[in-house]
């Protein structure tokens, strides 16, 4: 037996509301089927739809349908899904499409009675599953069901997430329609290796929601319509994922962690030493000639020195500068990519192989700098370097890089990368991974102490280094990894961000999807010490938002930003509706980033569509943002921070939005925001600066 399946999402309207979660459904559906039921991921076609689309009239659907159908043989199953709007006209429902029209709905969505009709006409049997006539955020149906017809043709069911004059719901915290959520939610309970049965299904997944409908004082009923002859399975339940009980906490780790490292006065430690200490750099004359910077150099050849030497002497330079910049970068990136790709890919939380084997100079700088490699200031100042590099290469900047500018480029990439031999370059962050390998930190309170009143970025570099060594150690050295893991995460999860608590959730989620059970067993241990299962997502959609957002400031930050930005933020904005929680931080900051701009200026022709994903925010959702993400955003704080057009393009979003009327937990928080929505530039500036220190 074959599953076939094609799964379809509609968000976004021209002429209908907007509606939240629908994507999100879909999405969910399509890993439920695909990781836990007998459904291969080639056979089962996902369909995120969005306005604008060149292929979304109603016969393009229709012909995935009927190619469905055309290949599905006697013993196999076709089901469509749909998350969207639904009304009924001339009682005949129709699915509505982000183009639909409302002046000729019949022949601009999809008609039910038409999906039908094709899925009747196969060998197969075939089902329909709608969460759909839902509008708005608050209840998915600002109209009541009244399309869902009584289909009773043999071999074609209808399961309907809500019965006739009843909404169907979403849940805003879990980000998902309550029906699809439940669904999933049973099929994944259901017993592996046992049939799923449509009418089964139905009652479990109704009793659920009743359930739900009592606690939220809502009334939503699934039905369920046609007939099918025989037992004919909507799906397999699979044993795909695997499932695993918190171990005993050693009593000698209880007794560990509640020790207290006191300095000899007996006062609690305030400020612990560093873990590992970022490259100062070499200490280079105050003033230098670039014969004197390249007098340190270990890394350029003869040949490149002469051709750096002439162009500079001529005037040239920019290509002076662009030269070292480039080799510069190339060798901090392979320094970097020397600890394992898969590390890396931990690192800036992407699983794309070839964004992270070429990855963009500022995430090569971001990670030099949480490694050691440079220190902070470093950091400051080859991402400098990197905004100048970029202006002037553009072809179509006609002004010519002048000398001072070019010094602001080669002095850092001499002073933090050229002037060190490979084999000379000492990284304490080596030494600490290791330890995390061969040593139990528990044996080491100061250490673990040391991590917990460490600046953050610390917290959030071990993070990713005790994930990325779940997965690549083995037998001793996992055991003492998986305890170790353990142990932090218990330390510190209440210092840490929503962000990074996301990022744990999310390799739990990418493990057991992927069935990896070593890996699984040591997120779940550490999720369950601290009840941070609230942050694993239901589904990893959330990805797919945080690699836009990666490309958005790859863009930014690289070569024609202002020419290339418009279609990069356009994309991100047609993804959906709702920007899930995890990618929250990735997605607002990399608008905000576009928004804001450089020091040359910003593209005007993306200020639109990055204006169009604000306006998708709630003020729930901002309050999130600033307090739990912009405090900690780096990247969109140093723009706020620099004074000038940005500081004032931040001010103006602040008063734009009316950020000022949100509640905040935090009083200095809400400082930050009642100056800048005043449009008080340089109060605004102090306040970002304030929470960069912080980091670092």
């Amino acid at each position: 037996m074959v599953r076939y399946g094609l799964i379809i999402s509609c968000e976004e309207y021209n002429e209908f509301d907007d509606i939240a979660f629908c994507h999100s459904d879909a999405f969910l559906m399509f890993e439920t089927l695909t990781n836990f039921c007998d459904y291969n991921k080639e056979n089962l076609q996902l369909e995120l739809l969005y306005r604008d689309q060149t292929e979304l009239s109603p016969d393009y659907i229709y012909s995935k349908i009927s190619e469905l159908i055309s290949i599905a043989q006697a013993e196999d199953t076709v089901m469509f899904y749909f998350a969207g709007h639904g009304m009924k006209i001339n009682n005949t429902g129709y699915l509505i499409l982000p183009n639909t029209r409302h002046d000729n709905i019949e022949n601009s969505s999809l008609s039910l009675t038409t999906i039908n009709k094709l899925l009747s006409t196969g060998k197969s049997n075939s089902f329909i599953i709608l969460d759909a006539c839902h509008s708005g955020i608050m209840s998915r149906g600002i109209t009541p069901n009244l399309f869902v017809e009584p289909f009773m043709d043999i071999g074609c069911v209808t399961f309907a997430s809500c019965s006739e004059n009843e909404f169907s719901y979403p849940d805003e915290k879990l980000e998902q329609g309550i029906f699809t959520y439940n669904l999933c939610e049973v099929i994944k309970g259901w017993t592996v290796d046992e049939p799923i049965m449509i009418e089964t299904l139905k009652l479990t997944v109704c009793e659920n929601i009743k359930k739900w409908g009592e606690e939220n004082y809502k009334r939503q009923t699934p039905t369920l319509h046609g007939n099918l002859v025989g037992n004919i399975s909507v799906a397999t339940r699979s044993e795909k994922i695997y499932e695993y009980s918190i171990f005993e906490k050693r009593k000698e780790q209880e007794e560990n962690m509640a020790n207290i490292v006191s300095l000899g006065n007996g006062s609690k430690q305030d400020n612990a030493v560093a873990l590992w200490q970022g490259n100062e750099g070499v200490r280079l004359p105050k003033i230098a000639d670039l014969s004197t910077m390249l007098s340190y150099n270990y890394q350029l050849k003869e040949r490149e020195i002469t051709g750096i030497s002439l162009n500079y002497s001529s005037g040239l330079f920019e290509i002076a500068a662009e030269t070292i910049w480039n080799r510069s970068i190339d060798i901090l990136r392979d320094r970097v990519l020397a600890l394992g790709v898969q590390f890396v890919s931990e690192m800036v939380g992407l699983d794309n192989l070839q964004y992270v084997q070429n990855l963009p100079a500022f995430e090569v700088i971001n990670i030099a700098m949480d490694l050691g490699f440079i220190d902070a200031t470093g950091k400051m100042r080859l991402m400098h370097a990197n905004e100048i590099i970029q202006h002037y290469i553009k072809r179509n900047t006609d002004e010519e890089m002048p000398q001072n500018e070019s010094d602001s480029v080669i002095r850092p990439c001499i002073q933090y990368i050229l002037a060190y031999e490979d084999s000379n370059i000492q990284i304490e962050y080596t030494d600490f991974r290791n330890s995390l390998i061969m040593e139990s930190i528990l044996d080491n309170p100061v250490r673990l102490e040391s991590l917990k009143n460490s600046p953050y970025f610390y917290k959030k570099t071990t993070i990713r280094t005790m994930i990325n060594l779940i997965s690549t150690t083995e037998n001793a050295e996992f055991e003492m990894v998986e305890a170790n893991f353990c142990a932090i995460i218990e330390s510190i999860w209440d210092t840490l961000t929503s962000e990074d608590r996301y990022f744990i959730g999310l390799a739990f989620s990418k493990h057991k999807n992927a069935g990896n059970s070593k890996e699984v067993r040591a997120l779940n241990t550490a999720l369950l010490l601290v009840k941070g299962f609230d942050y694993v997502p239901e589904n990893l959609r959330s990805l797919s938002f945080i690699e836009n957002a990666k490309r958005i400031k790859a863009i930014h930050y690289g070569l024609n930003n202002y020419y290339n930005e418009p279609s990069a933020v356009a994309k991100l904005n047609q993804m959906g509706l709702k920007i899930p929680k995890p990618a929250m931080k990735e997605c607002i900051g990399a608008t905000l980033m576009v928004l804001l701009g450089n020091q040359y200026g910003r593209s005007f022709d993306a200020i639109g569509p990055a204006t169009e994903i604000l306006n998708k925010l709630s003020m729930q959702d901002w309050l999130f943002y600033i307090e739990h993400c912009l405090v900690v955003d780096e990247e969109v704080l140093s723009k706020i921070a620099s004074g000038g057009n940005r500081t004032e393009h931040w001010c103006n979003i602040t008063r734009d939005f009316n950020l000022s009327s949100l509640e905040f937990s935090n009083v200095k928080i809400a400082e930050f925001i009642k100056y800048s929505s005043s449009i008080d530039i340089n109060n605004s500036r102090a306040c970002a600066a304030f929470y960069m220190k912080k980091l670092f």
